[in-house]
C-alpha cells in the first residue's frame, strides 16, 4: 500500500476518533496525517511525466 494512502486513512481514523470524544490531541494529530498524504500526493503527481 502506498504512503500517502496509509497517512490518509490513518489521518481520517484518528479524526474520527478525535470527534468521537477520545481526545482533542487525535483530532490535530489526524489532520496533520491527512494534510502530509495529500501533499505526498500532489507532490507525486507533478513529479512524473505525462505519456511515460
Amino acid at each position: 500500500m502506498a504512503l500517502w494512502l496509509v497517512l490518509i486513512i490513518a489521518g481520517l481514523v484518528l479524526l474520527v476518533l478525535g470527534l468521537a470524544g477520545l481526545g482533542q490531541f487525535l483530532v490535530y494529530v489526524g489532520l496533520i496525517l491527512a494534510v502530509i498524504g495529500v501533499v505526498l500526493v500532489i507532490v507525486g503527481r507533478g513529479n512524473r511525466n505525462v505519456g511515460r
